[in-house]
């Protein structure tokens, strides 16, 4: 059984978390009105497996943990693409997350073992709606950038490691399965150990589901000269998602014989900076 140190010491990163989006969400609220920055906290359940000789030796082919965390993403600058009405985008991205990982051997000649992890992130993409491409096409984006990490771990023998790939994605932004994506990275991940780190490749597949969304108001319609027909009204903006369920899936390999890798979340994630625009302006 579990102790209670053990357990709270999980969980602290998560309740930590969770107060940070309580102290920043005024300002969030404000900076919400512009549509351009976004901050959302997740909480869910991980499930991992190393597919390696040394892990099964060890007897740690698998693990699983709680894990959660704050995301932000920036969009940073609109590309001028004439009348699409959702433009070409620059975001940067970036967050902190806590967890436990199955962590490979960092240094030669030391063991693979399972450690407190918590990853910094940070990245570049470029959003590039697939109407742009595809004319008619709505509702999905091609992404392509820079993700990457800093890892601080709680064993002084695994210390400070890296994550950095490029990564393709593509992504549904509108209707109940925004946010869901399949994608391609390809970089380094040293987690998986000083030998296996580099010139790994991915596939991540995300699945989510909002299950509670806020309406937008409808745009209001141009001025009318007297006498003339009244413009149409126009449609209401999509729903804003407030909170979803979503499953991943990421299968990670070096594309040799070293450390393969899967893992598997499944939880729940709301958007802190829709909740904190609703919150303020009922408020008003």
């Amino acid at each position: 059984m579990r102790s209670a140190p053990t357990c709270a010491g999980r969980l602290a990163p998560l309740a930590i978390a969770c107060f940070l989006a309580l102290v920043l969400a005024p300002s969030v609220a404000r900076a919400q009105e512009t549509e351009r920055f976004n901050l959302s906290a997740f909480g869910a359940y991980d499930i991992e497996r190393f597919h390696s000789p040394g892990a099964d030796t060890a007897g740690l082919s698998s693990n699983s943990s709680p894990d959660g965390g704050l995301l932000i993403d920036f969009r940073v600058i609109d590309l001028p693409m004439g009348k699409l009405g959702h433009k070409p985008a620059l975001h940067l991205t970036g967050g902190i997350t806590s967890t436990s990982r199955l962590i490979g051997p960092p240094l030669e000649g030391t063991k693979i073992g399972v450690a407190r992890v918590l990853d910094l992130s940070g990245g570049a993409v470029l959003e590039l709606p697939l109407e742009v491409l595809v004319k008619g096409n709505a509702g999905v984006s091609l992404r392509v950038g820079w993700d990457g990490g800093y890892l601080l771990t709680s064993t002084s023998d695994t210390g400070f490691l890296v994550r950095s790939k490029l990564r393709v994605d593509c992504v549904r932004t509108g209707g109940p399965l925004t946010g869901s994506l399949i994608g391609f990275g390809k970089g380094v991940d040293q987690t998986f150990g000083w030998d296996a780190g580099s010139g790994r490749s991915d596939v991540h597949v995300s699945v989510q589901g909002t299950i509670l969304g806020r309406a937008q108001p409808a745009p209001p319609s141009p001025p009318t000269k007297p006498g003339a027909r009244p413009a149409p009204a126009k449609p209401a903006a999509p729903a804003i998602r407030m909170m979803w369920i979503f499953a991943d899936v990421t299968v990670d390999t070096d594309g040799g014989p070293q450390v393969d890798g899967m893992r598997a979340r499944a939880g729940l994630g709301f958007d802190v900076s829709a909740f904190a625009t609703a919150a303020f302006a009922s408020g008003h």
